[in-house]
């Protein structure tokens, strides 16, 4: 039985069918020369540039919201009692003082005048700090002291200039004051400063003054 159905499978064979062809597609691939400044994960040669530069973007507007969000006493930027007076106007944040009237602010203390000139000193150096990220409104403070009040002016500055300027600030009663035994900057801080700053100025739209 095995046999006949061998027989069977085999002894009537069919006829070939033709295998129609068709032709192949084709991709050729080239091997482009890799441009100078350019890597193997880098297609673009200001890929690295652009990453920078939106990494500081993000430093910089989660430098602005952390600072501006502070109570004023964590800041440092005046005595106790200054911070408390402000909180009982209702300015409890740097934030808080950064946008409020300074006009109408100045209006609620005994000296309008005298007040209306340290409250936008104040805000200068909240609004210049917030700029740039990893200064605090106190160290700001120092620099608008001695007239280093816009990002591209800082840009600008050589460290160690800047930093002779802040010595003989601190040597004068107005420094000794708004220091209250702290240390100046160290060059190293002042240096990522400016390089920052360097960054901010190329971008366009950058207000330069600290209101």
């Amino acid at each position: 039985m095995i046999l006949r159905s061998l027989l069977r499978l085999f002894g009537t064979p069919t006829a070939p069918k033709p295998i129609t062809s068709q032709p192949d597609n084709i991709v050729l691939y080239a091997h482009l020369p890799r441009m100078v400044g350019e890597s193997k994960n880098d297609p673009t040669p200001t890929s690295k540039a652009k990453k920078r530069r939106s990494s500081q973007i993000r430093n910089s507007g989660s430098h602005r919201q952390h600072l501006l969000s502070m109570r004023l006493e964590h800041i440092r930027i005046c005595s106790p009692r200054r911070c408390k007076r402000l909180n009982e106007f209702g300015i409890v944040t740097a934030g808080d003082l950064a946008s409020a009237d300074p006009h109408r602010l100045a209006e609620q203390f005994n000296a309008p005048r005298k007040a209306l000139r340290t409250i936008q000193h104040y805000r200068r150096a909240i609004r210049f700090s917030a700029s740039v990220p990893g200064m605090m409104p106190r160290d700001a403070l120092l620099l608008v002291s001695i007239h280093r009040r816009s990002i591209r002016g800082l840009a600008t500055e050589s460290a160690a200039q800047l930093y002779r300027d802040l010595q003989r600030f601190a040597e004068s009663s107005q420094g000794q004051a708004l220091l209250r035994g702290r240390r100046l900057p160290s060059t190293r801080r002042l240096k990522r400063w400016i390089a920052q700053c360097e960054s901010m100025a190329s971008s366009p739209g950058l207000r330069t003054r600290a209101a």
